[in-house]
């Protein structure tokens, strides 16, 4: 019997998510992207769709591809087909068209085609217009590197760079101190008329977070607005944010003191950046067999937010890839899930270590052929969740990968079940927990999932029996 494997990877606007469905098919031939992986580069569900519109070898005259490059000529309205090139690198794309957008349907439709039909992208040499774009590419390349060399070759300046984080860190504070008073006034007056309060109410304090140059904050009083709007049971789910809050702002109040773990999990958290040289400079490389297990969008404001979660064979715990995007869903490294692949990761400094930087590009992605390494019931896996969060009293979402559970439905809400009976509540999209429960069949399966607010996000499971791949994003 083959494994099935399912990824919920869902996208979250505001507290509500939208359910995209697909079948992940392995890539054949020279090309490097799955259909996933392309659906991944989209700017927005209207490019994939209209992507996925172009999978017709009658619009395409030409079509070819190299170890550096797929490109094709694409037959729209006009009388001159649009010329399409895509740099394997990036991958980065090219295309004649007027679209504003990046990429534009061509460039997903001319990789969608690939994907699907590489019998039809016959390798060749490129034609002038895509050896042109490539050479000129490599050339900027080389001056980009040339600059940073130079950059990381000045001595740099310890004592500015003092000066510049002690004056941040003093504005932070300021920011803080308004904010622990802003908490003081809420907690005097009561939560009772929250859910009547205009979203000005939290949209001008979490400005001057912004001010404060503590996004964090901001980003925290955002999460309030939501969960007093996150249906029954909100004052407990508020009255646990505004503790978390305060907590943050006890934090700030003695940044110096507190252990260098904890202080950089509380600068994550704050929304101050290490720089990644840095976290290259003073973290020990962990190279492993990575599984990309979890994958979850989130988006405010035009900022995309992607996580996607990896389990290494031999690491025991798991390494969170957190990237941004301004504007569209628009990445420069895809990153499915359902595979594996080696790499070597440093991670960022903390008490609890989540969040990992790539060191180099990942080799060759294989699909997973085994399920992921997980806890044997959910008791062990809140324990684990516990002594993470005793390390870290600021972490939001942990993953948890856990054996032998079984989907449940009760009356209106959905639920894991492990073999002792303990049941803990799923966070889950209608459509994404029927389809979760299609997978297991009744039978105990293999979940991974964002454990935040007494619930777990589900974004991924393994059972036997069927061999398919489906997403929601």
């Amino acid at each position: 019997m083959l494994p099935a494997w399912l990824a919920l990877s869902s996208t979250f606007r505001y507290g509500y998510s939208a359910p995209y469905v697909s079948v992940l098919h392995k890539a054949d031939g020279n090309v490097n992207f799955s259909v996933e992986q392309v659906a991944a580069l989209a700017p927005d569900e209207a490019s994939i769709k209209a992507g996925r519109g172009l999978v017709s070898p009658a619009k395409w005259p030409t079509l070819g591809q190299s170890d550096d490059a797929i490109w094709g000529e694409c037959q729209g309205s006009g009388g001159k087909p649009y010329q399409i090139s895509v740099d394997r690198g990036g991958p980065a794309f090219k295309c004649t068209c007027p679209s504003r957008k990046f990429p534009c349907k061509h460039g997903l439709g001319l990789l969608f085609l690939a994907a699907e039909k590489p019998a039809l992208v016959k390798a060749g040499d490129p034609p002038s217009w895509v050896a042109d774009w490539l050479a000129s590419r490599r050339t900027k390349a080389e001056r980009k590197t040339a600059a940073s060399t130079a950059r990381k070759d000045a001595p740099p300046d310890a004592e500015a760079a003092a000066k510049r984080a002690a004056k941040r860190l003093e504005r932070m504070r300021g920011g803080g101190a308004e904010l622990a008073r802003w908490l003081a006034d809420q907690v005097r007056h009561g939560l009772a008329t929250y859910p009547q309060q205009p979203l000005a109410y939290f949209a001008g304090v979490a400005a001057r977070m912004v001010d404060a140059q503590t996004p964090g904050l901001a980003t925290e009083i955002f999460r309030l607005e939501t969960l007093i709007r996150s249906g029954d049971g909100w004052p407990q789910r508020v009255l646990g944010q505004l503790g978390r809050m305060y907590l943050l702002t006890k934090g700030l109040s003695r940044f110096e003191t507190l252990p260098a773990p904890l202080r950089g999990d509380l600068r994550a958290t704050l929304g101050w950046s290490v720089e990644k040289e840095d976290v290259l400079a003073d973290s020990l490389p962990v190279t492993d067999e990575w599984q990309a297990v979890g994958q979850f969008f989130a988006e405010r404001d035009q900022l995309w937010e992607r996580r996607t979660w990896l389990l290494g064979r031999a690491c025991p715990k798991p390494a969170l890839l957190l990237d941004f995007s301004h504007g569209h869903r628009n990445f420069a490294l895809p990153l499915a899930v359902g595979v594996s692949f080696q790499a070597t990761l440093a991670f960022y400094p903390g008490a609890w270590p989540l969040r990992a930087l790539l060191v180099d590009a990942p080799g060759q992605t294989r699909p997973l052929s085994e399920p992921f390494s997980a806890q044997p019931d959910l008791a062990s896996a809140l324990a684990i969740h516990a002594e993470a969060l005793a390390a870290n009293p600021w972490l939001l979402n942990y993953p948890l990968a856990i054996a032998d559970v079984i989907p449940v439905r009760r009356r209106e809400s959905w639920r894991l079940r492990d073999a002792q009976g303990m049941e803990l509540p799923m966070r889950m999209s209608e459509p994404d927990a029927w389809e979760l429960l299609a997978l297991s069949g009744g039978q105990p399966i293999h979940v991974f999932g964002e454990w935040s607010d007494g619930a777990l996000r589900v974004l991924s499971g393994w059972a036997d029996g069927f061999h398919n791949f489906a997403t929601t994003s």
